[in-house]
This record gives C-alpha cells, sequence and structure tokens, in this order.
C-alpha cells in the first residue's frame, strides 16, 4: 500500500447504527454516571475492607499524624534555636509523655481517694431509690423488690461465661492499646523529625505530571489538619477550666478529675462534650442535690452554644471551617464504624479530605500558599539529610 493511499474508515452497519441510536443521550448518560458511581462504590468497600485489616496500624498512624500536628511548633521553635532536631524532637516528645503521665496518675489519684465517698452516696441514692419505690405512687412491696434483686443476681450467674469471655477480651484490648501507643510513640518522632523526607517519599508515587498539584493540595491540608488539632486543644482547655471552676466553685469532690475528662471529651465534637457533661450532672446529684445537678447541666449547655457561635469561628480559621451537618454526618459515620476511636478522627480526616480535594481541584476561594514554618512537611531536618 502507498504512502498516497487512504486506510477507509470503519463501516457501521444499518443494526449496529439502530442498536446505538435507539437509545437516547440521557439513557447512555445515565449508565456512564451509574457504571462511574458502581466504580466508586467498590473502590470504597475495598478500601474499607484493607482498612479493617491494619486498623490497629492505620488508627496508630492517624494519632501519630494528631500529635504531630500539635507538638511541631515546638521542635521548629527549638531547632531555630540551634537544637539538633533529634535531640529537640527527643526532648517535646519526652515532655508530652511526662505530661500524658502526671496526667493520668492524677486523675487515678482523684478517683482512688474519693471511691469511698462516691461509694457511700451511690449507697444513699439507692436507698433513696428503694424508698421512694415503696411509699412513692408505685406502692412496690418487698417481695416485689426483692424478687427483682434475685431475678438480676441469677441473670448475672447465668452469663458468667459470657462476663468472664469480656474480661479476656478487655485484657487482649489493654494489650493492643499498650501495643499502638508505643507504635504511636514511635511514629510520632519520625514524623516530627523526617516529616519532609516522608512527604518527599510520598511524592514519588505519583506522576512527575501531577506532584506539584498533589504537593499543594497535601501541605494545604496538612496546614488545615494542623490548625483544626490545635484549635481544638485551646476549645477543650477552655471547656476544662470553665467546668473545674464551677466545681470547685460548688464544692463537689473530683473537680479537677472531672474538668480533665472534660478536656478529653472535648476532643469528640457533639457526643464527647455531652457524655462528660453527664458524668458531672451525675456526680454533682449525688453529692450535693438537684440544684446543683441544674447548675451544672445548664453550664455544659452555655459551652455548648458559645462553643458553636463563637469559640469555633474564632479560633478556627477559614480554611478549617466545616459545616454542622458535616461535623454531625462525620460523627455518627465514625461512631457507627469504628467506635470512639472514630467519632474522635472523624472529624479532622473530614477536614484533611476537604482541604486536600479542593487542593487538587485548585479552588480559586482557597488559593495555594507557602506552608507555614509549623508545617513539618515544609521543614526539611538537615539532620536527617
Amino acid at each position: 500500500m502507498t504512502s498516497d493511499q487512504q486506510v477507509p474508515p470503519p463501516t457501521t452497519s444499518a443494526s449496529e447504527r439502530s442498536a446505538i441510536t435507539s437509545v437516547s443521550w440521557a439513557v447512555r448518560a445515565a449508565a456512564m454516571w451509574a457504571l462511574c458511581v458502581l466504580a466508586v462504590v467498590a473502590a470504597g468497600y475495598v478500601g474499607v475492607k484493607l482498612f479493617e485489616r491494619v486498623s490497629l496500624i492505620a488508627f496508630t498512624f492517624i494519632l501519630s499524624l494528631f500529635f504531630t500536628a500539635v507538638l511541631v511548633q515546638l521542635v521548629n521553635r527549638l531547632a531555630a534555636l540551634g537544637m539538633h532536631r533529634t535531640l529537640a524532637t527527643a526532648l517535646v516528645l519526652f515532655l508530652g509523655i511526662a505530661v500524658f503521665a502526671l496526667t493520668a496518675w492524677f486523675v487515678i489519684a482523684q478517683i482512688t481517694s474519693h471511691a469511698s465517698e462516691l461509694g457511700d452516696q451511690i449507697v444513699a441514692v439507692a436507698n433513696k431509690i428503694t424508698d421512694w419505690l415503696k411509699r412513692g405512687p408505685l406502692h412496690l412491696k418487698d417481695s416485689d423488690i426483692n424478687a427483682w434483686q434475685k431475678q438480676i443476681t441469677d441473670t448475672v450467674r447465668k452469663h458468667q461465661g459470657e462476663l468472664l469471655s469480656g474480661a479476656v477480651n478487655t485484657v487482649r484490648t489493654v494489650i493492643e492499646v499498650l501495643s499502638g501507643m508505643l507504635l504511636a510513640l514511635f511514629s510520632t518522632f519520625f514524623l516530627l523529625r523526617d516529616g519532609e523526607l516522608v512527604w518527599r517519599w510520598v511524592l514519588r508515587l505519583f506522576p512527575h505530571v501531577a506532584r506539584d498539584r498533589v504537593d499543594g493540595a497535601g501541605r494545604r491540608a496538612w496546614q488545615t489538619l494542623g490548625g483544626y488539632v490545635r484549635g481544638q486543644v485551646t476549645i477543650a482547655f477552655i471547656h476544662a477550666v470553665t467546668i473545674t471552676i464551677l466545681l470547685f466553685v460548688l464544692r463537689i469532690p473530683l473537680a479537677a478529675a472531672l474538668g480533665v475528662l472534660i478536656f478529653l471529651g472535648s476532643f469528640i465534637p457533639i457526643i464527647g462534650l455531652t457524655v462528660s457533661g453527664a458524668l458531672c450532672v451525675g456526680v454533682a446529684l449525688l453529692e450535693h442535690g438537684t440544684g446543683a445537678a441544674i447548675v451544672v447541666a445548664i453550664a455544659i449547655i452555655v459551652l455548648v452554644q458559645v462553643e458553636g457561635h463563637l469559640l469555633q469561628p474564632l479560633i478556627m480559621s477559614r480554611a478549617v471551617h466545616i459545616h454542622p451537618l458535616a461535623v454531625v454526618l462525620a460523627v455518627g459515620a465514625g461512631t457507627a464504624l469504628y467506635g470512639i476511636v472514630g467519632a474522635l478522627i472523624a472529624v479532622p480526616l473530614t477536614a484533611f479530605t476537604n482541604s486536600f480535594v479542593r487542593g487538587l481541584w485548585g479552588d480559586p476561594r482557597d488559593p495555594v500558599t507557602e506552608a507555614p514554618s509549623s508545617d513539618p512537611v515544609a521543614e526539611a531536618p538537615s539532620s536527617a539529610e
């Protein structure tokens, strides 16, 4: 065949043309969309299954990212003052572990010292409830109450095997938590010291033409994650201080320990503050009756409103802001899938993903800026290179 000869175009039979044209454009577009949605759903399903296989490692690494976002500014400042980055990382990590250990010891000591007092209060409340059942509108007899107590005792005896199995699972969970904490400590150390090297390795996994865009999106997402975690620490501290002062004014035991629980619970939006606040209300009810419990409950409600309408807009920047509906859905999905840990990481992961996707698409409302000095990805540790 000579070069000036043209290859005739492939012909389509009349039956094939009629089969194609008989399907409208809307149906073909809907079919393509359906295929794309099915592909995304299938990929998400596979991703979830893979995540479940390595859930301990995945959760540990995510928590390491959170710890890094909190501690990296201090490491950068120490390195800027001339301290070797490895030494600065070790020092900051040691201080973090010391603070955590002292806090845990303080909470345990407070609970232990007031255990007998709280036990007496619980017994007194139980006696009041029993007296109300007898003298109140129900007019129950001693035989009825004893029958209920016997039923509860029999139920516990029948399920002793399940209780023992639960204890074994608890021991197993404690071992997994300790292993996860060691892994998180190890990961946090290297993320603080070698964050830039790790990020460069991740970038090499992408095609060369896409690295600049992925780099910008990743740095912006990291800035969002760091801003969220640091902002949430500030909000949790305000909550803890406010409730602790109120509990001290009301002379409620375990005030400081309950303040620590408020601080930890504030990291889980909506659910955390509600649960830890309900515990404070319960202790106030046991110690000083209904009046003190109502005061504490009102304080918790006011804190929730102040957080939503004042603290979040002031402390969280526009890049970190997430719509309340997204927060509720993220917390609900995280809790349903992975319990407390899922609720803890759901919102920051949502913020990270939202910022990363907007960075990939080049959202003009959120222009790519240079990574701040607080970003471990932007700080290349010379000592590690």
